[in-house]
């Protein structure tokens, strides 16, 4: 019952990163490309873009990287087989739980001489 479950919760995860998210950050943040590392730091408000951080962005000679974080609960519930057989199709039952995931992602603005030359990502929340 278990695996089942697992197996559910990675596809629904896989579709949740499916999305369009990490395209219309890349899409944000591209305007950053050629300015200094102080305007990025100074200009750049993610949680206004509805992204939460963890902490203020780490800066080091080659870098300035933020972490942003995304919540998802994903419901379990089990069919209605009440439901089910009058209405010919699986009907979920409210869930009484679920599952609570908080992935991440680390958005990386490579630096030279304190100018970004280009942004990476890597993680699943983007």
């Amino acid at each position: 019952m278990k695996l089942k479950h697992l197996a559910l919760l990675c596809s629904l995860v896989l579709a949740a990163c499916a999305t369009g998210g990490h395209h219309r950050l890349n899409k944000s943040l591209q305007q950053y490309v050629g300015q200094t590392a102080e305007q990025v730091r100074s200009q750049l408000d993610l949680r206004a873009m509805r992204f939460r951080t963890t902490q203020e962005p780490i800066q080091t000679v080659e870098s300035l990287s933020y972490t942003i974080i995304r919540d998802m609960n994903i419901p379990i519930g089990t069919p209605n087989i009440s439901h089910s057989i009058s209405m010919g199709a699986p009907m979920p039952t409210p869930s009484n739980g679920g599952y609570n995931i908080e992935m991440k992602c680390q958005v990386w603005f490579n630096l030279k001489d304190e100018i970004v030359q280009s942004i990476r990502y890597s993680g699943r929340a983007c």
